[in-house]
């Protein structure tokens, strides 16, 4: 049987047994990574289709606005749910490193994260691995309507939303052929 991560899908009523098997044989998630990717897939082809059609309609700058956009808040947007999960949640540097980690462990699984410089006033971020939206948007013929690096909009995000008035610099390497992205992000106090 494959393993699925909780009892989430034991209110499911097959019509018959033979369905049920054949469901659960082929189309349940083997394990917890290959459902985790899964979801990966899912989140980056829904924000790249929604990208193509604003391009489309609207055009590539609102494109390029939106994405911008919709990384803003979900930064503002984590840093809330971050600073709600820990006790004694710090309002420095460090809060953009606690925020991201807490981002790549539920919704980035392909990024590996190394973190070179953790003090309340300077902390380094690196980031790298595939680009699930550099991919998404390669596929859909429309990478070069974004700014790399996507997350940037996040950071700044995350900054306002803590007010922590840090300055927020960036170092990028990008494998097209990969889609992979090695990004290291500076996160200075002023």
């Amino acid at each position: 049987m494959k393993i699925y991560p909780t009892n989430i899908r034991e209110q499911d009523h097959y019509l018959t047994e033979e369905i049920k098997e054949q469901c659960q044989k082929y189309l349940v998630p083997e394990s917890v990574n290959e459902l985790t990717l899964g979801l990966s897939s899912v989140t980056a082809a829904f924000y790249g289709l929604s990208l193509q059609h604003i391009s489309n309609e609207f055009g590539p700058e609102a494109c390029k606005r939106i994405s911008k956009k919709i990384f803003y808040d979900l930064g503002k947007m984590k840093a809330i749910q971050c600073k709600g999960k820990m006790p004694n949640f710090p309002f420095d540097t460090t809060a953009f490193a606690l925020t991201t980690i807490t981002a790549i462990y539920t919704s980035n699984p392909e990024y590996v994260f190394t973190i070179s410089e953790f003090t309340p006033n300077k902390t380094v971020l690196k980031l790298e691995g595939v680009d699930r939206y550099l991919k998404i948007l390669k596929e859909l013929n429309i990478e070069d309507q974004i700014e790399l690096p996507t997350l940037l909009g996040f950071m700044e995000g995350i900054n306002d939303e803590l007010e922590l008035g840090a300055e927020i610099t960036f170092e990028i390497e990008v494998n097209e052929q990969e889609n992979t992205t090695n990004t290291t992000y500076t996160f200075m106090k002023k």
